[in-house]
C-alpha cells in the first residue's frame, strides 16, 4: 500500500498548475512534476477537473498555501511589539513565525499574510480566523494574544505549540492506536466547544490538530471559520449556486462577511463533507464528517473512502462505501463504528454532536487503553526517572562496593528503604496514575512487589538465609509477580518476568555473582517497563 498523499503537496501542485493557460498546459505540467507518481497526478488532475466543471470554480477561496513572490521575514524584524526568531512554517492563508514578546516574556506563533501575496479577501479570512479563535476559551483551542497590523498586511499573535501534528504522530513508529485516538479525542474537544459558541470549523485535517510536548492536543487554524446558521447569511446577503439571495448583510463584524461567491465550500478536498462538495453551506456534522474523515486516516494511515481521485472517493461517500478495515489492524471494531456513524453520506444519519462522538470515544477507550494517555510526556519522563532512581537503589542492594550486605538484614533495612521511596513516588504521581482502570492495577502490582519483597526478607532474617540465596529467591519472586499480572496488562510484563526468570536462575547456578546479577534483574526488568510505557 503506498502512502498517504501529504495534502499540502496537493494543493501546492493544483495552485501551481491552475495559473497554466490552457487545458494542454496543465496536463503537461502535471506530467513532468508528477512522474514516477500516478497517484500525485490522479489527486490533482481530479481537483482541476473539478474546478473546471462549475461555473465559478469548484475550489474557488479554497485554502491552498500561498505563495510568497517576496522575500519572507528575517530573524530580527519587528511585528508590532513581537520580535521574529525564525520562520516555523506556512499555513493555508499565511506565513507562520516563531516569535519572541519582550512585554510578557514568552514565545508567540505569528501568523501573517505571505509577502507580495497580500489581497482584501486574505485579509479578511485572517481577521475572521482571529476573532473566531478569541471567542473560545478551551484549552483544546490554540489562543490568540493579539491581532494588528504590519505594513499593508494583519498579523495575529498566538500561542505558539512546540511539539508535532496529528499527522506526524500517525506517522511514528511504533504508531499505538491509543495515542492516536486520545489526541484526536482532545482535539476534538476543542472542536466541539467551538460547535457550542456557534461556530463551524470548516478545515479540520490532521494538519490542523497540533500536539505539544506537554502532550496536550489541540485545535488551530479557524481561518475558515464562520457561523453555524449560514443559510442566514446566505439568504441575508450573500450568494451561492443554487442558493437565492440578495439583500444587505446582516451585522457589521468581518467574522460574518461573504469572502467569495464559492466560499460555502472552502477547505481541504480530501476532508470535505459531501454536502460541501455540493456546495451545501457547511454546519457543525460537516465539521463531524471531516473530524471522523481525519481520526480514521491518522488510524488506519489511509482515508475512508477508496477512489483513484476526488471524484470517485466523493462518489463511495456519497454510496456511504467505507473502505474495509486494515489487515491486521489493532484498533478495535468499535472505533471503526463510531467513526462510520460520523461519516454517513446524510448529516442526520450522524451523530446528534461532536461530543456525543467524543464521550462515547472516551468511555471505550477508558475500558480497553493498556496505558495511561492522559499522563503527559513530560510527566512520565518524571516519574520513569525518578522510578528509576528507586531502582538504582533497590539494585545496588546487591552490590556489595556501594553497599556493605552481610546479612538478611541488612537485606531486609534497603527494603523498607526503597518501599518507602516507591510508595511516596505512588501518592505524589497518584492522580495522573489514576484515571485509568489499567494502571490503578499497574499501581496495585508494584505495591504487591514491595510487600512481597518485605515479607519475604523479614522470612529469610528469621531462617538467616544466606543473602546470595535471598537475592535469588527475591529474583525469582519478582517474576512470578510479573508473570501473574501479564495477561491483564501489557505484553511487556512477560518480558521483565523472563528477564527476572533469568537472572534468578543464574544467581542459583552462580552464587558468587548472585549480587551483580540481582542488580540486573532489577534495572533490566525496569527499564523495559519504563520504555515500554514511554514509547506508547
Amino acid at each position: 500500500m503506498s502512502p498517504p498523499l501529504d495534502p499540502s503537496e496537493v494543493e501546492a501542485l493544483f495552485e501551481a498548475a491552475i495559473d497554466r493557460p490552457s487545458h494542454d498546459d496543465r496536463r503537461a505540467f502535471l506530467e513532468v512534476r508528477c512522474a514516477g507518481r500516478p497517484e500525485l497526478f490522479r489527486e490533482v488532475w481530479s481537483l482541476l477537473r473539478c474546478d473546471g466543471a462549475q461555473p465559478d470554480g469548484f475550489l474557488n477561496g479554497a485554502a491552498v498555501a500561498l505563495r510568497a513572490r517576496d522575500e519572507a521575514l528575517s530573524p530580527g524584524a519587528r511585528v508590532g511589539r513581537f520580535t521574529v526568531l525564525d520562520r516555523a512554517g506556512q499555513g493555508g492563508m499565511g506565513i507562520v513565525y516563531a516569535a519572541y514578546d519582550p512585554e510578557l516574556d514568552r514565545r508567540v506563533a505569528l501568523k501573517l499574510i505571505a509577502p507580495g501575496t497580500f489581497d482584501p479577501e486574505g485579509r479578511s479570512r485572517l481577521v475572521r480566523e482571529a476573532q473566531a479563535m478569541a471567542r473560545l476559551s478551551h484549552p483544546n483551542v490554540v489562543p490568540i494574544y493579539e491581532i494588528g497590523e504590519h505594513g499593508r498586511g494583519v498579523f495575529v499573535a498566538m500561542e505558539f505549540v512546540d511539539g508535532r501534528t496529528l499527522r506526524d504522530l500517525s506517522r511514528e513508529p511504533p504508531r499505538a492506536w491509543e495515542a492516536v485516538l486520545a489526541a484526536g479525542i482532545e482535539a476534538g474537544r476543542g472542536l466541539a466547544a467551538a460547535h457550542r459558541e456557534g461556530l463551524v470549523h470548516r478545515d479540520v485535517k490532521p494538519d490542523n490538530i497540533l500536539i505539544g510536548k506537554d502532550g496536550r492536543a489541540r485545535i488551530a487554524d479557524f481561518g475558515l471559520a464562520r457561523p453555524q446558521h449560514e443559510a442566514d447569511w446566505l439568504l441575508a446577503g450573500g450568494r451561492s449556486a443554487g442558493v437565492p439571495g440578495s439583500g444587505s448583510l446582516r451585522g457589521g463584524g468581518s467574522l460574518h462577511a461573504p469572502l467569495t461567491a464559492g466560499s460555502a465550500f472552502m477547505g481541504t478536498p480530501a476532508y470535505m463533507a459531501p454536502e460541501q462538495a455540493e456546495r451545501v453551506p457547511a454546519t457543525s456534522r460537516s465539521d463531524q464528517w471531516s473530524f471522523c474523515a481525519t481520526l480514521y486516516e491518522a488510524l488506519y494511515g489511509e482515508l475512508p473512502f477508496e477512489g483513484e481521485d476526488l471524484h470517485a472517493r466523493l462518489d463511495r461517500a456519497r454510496r456511504d462505501l467505507l473502505r474495509p478495515a486494515t489487515p491486521g489492524s489493532k484498533v478495535p471494531l468499535w472505533v471503526r463504528d463510531a467513526l462510520a456513524r460520523g461519516l454517513r453520506a446524510r448529516p442526520e444519519e450522524r451523530w446528534p454532536t461532536l461530543d456525543d462522538l467524543l464521550d462515547f470515544l472516551a468511555e471505550q477507550l477508558a475500558k480497553s487503553s493498556d496505558i495511561d494517555l492522559t499522563v503527559s510526556r513530560r510527566e512520565r519522563i518524571r516519574f520513569g526517572l525518578a522510578i528509576g532512581a528507586v531502582g538504582v537503589v533497590m539494585a545496588t542492594v546487591g552490590v556489595g562496593r556501594f553497599v556493605p550486605v552481610v546479612h538478611p538484614a541488612h537485606l531486609l533495612g534497603m527494603g523498607c528503604l526503597t518501599a518507602l521511596l516507591g510508595l511516596s513516588l505512588l501518592r505524589a504521581f497518584r492522580r495522573p496514575l489514576s484515571r485509568n482502570a489499567v494502571n490503578r492495577r499497574i499501581v496495585h502490582v508494584v505495591k504487591m512487589m514491595f510487600g512481597a519483597m518485605l515479607l519475604h526478607r523479614a522470612l529469610a532474617v528469621i531462617t538467616d538465609e544466606p543473602v546470595e540465596r535471598a537475592l535469588a529467591t527475591n529474583l525469582l519472586l519478582f517474576a512470578a509477580i510479573h508473570a501473574t499480572a501479564a495477561p491483564g496488562l501489557r505484553k511487556a510484563s512477560w518480558l521483565s518476568a523472563a528477564i527476572c526468570a533469568a537472572c534468578a536462575a543464574a544467581a542459583a547456578v552462580f552464587p558468587e555473582h548472585a549480587r551483580a546479577l540481582y542488580a540486573a534483574g532489577v534495572l533490566g526488568s525496569l527499564a523495559n517497563a519504563i520504555v515500554a510505557w514511554h514509547l506508547d
